[in-house]
């Protein structure tokens, strides 16, 4: 029972904050949403893009690695390679 009075109670409160873009959406003017929703699909293409990248930086690097060190003879077996 809490627990339902508890989600009522949030949802008024999230419909009373956004209540300006609720009523224009309803009303058939739907540009601002529209412009948050894009502005919240930008910063996660931009988040997505630099994660992306940093993992692309930590593989590369990890992977110069591996190759000097097979290169260089220095990787022994059982030294946190594949096993087979």
């Amino acid at each position: 029972m809490f627990g339902r009075v508890l989600v009522a109670a949030i949802t008024g409160l999230l419909v009373w904050k956004y209540r300006e873009p609720i009523s224009e959406y309803v009303r058939g003017n739907a540009g601002p949403a529209r412009e948050t929703a894009d502005r919240l699909l930008q910063t996660v293409q931009e988040r997505s893009e630099a994660f992306l990248d940093q993992a692309k930086g930590q593989i590369s690097s990890r992977l110069e690695s591996t190759r000097e060190r097979v290169r260089g003879g220095t990787l022994v077996p059982g030294d946190g390679g594949p096993t087979e």
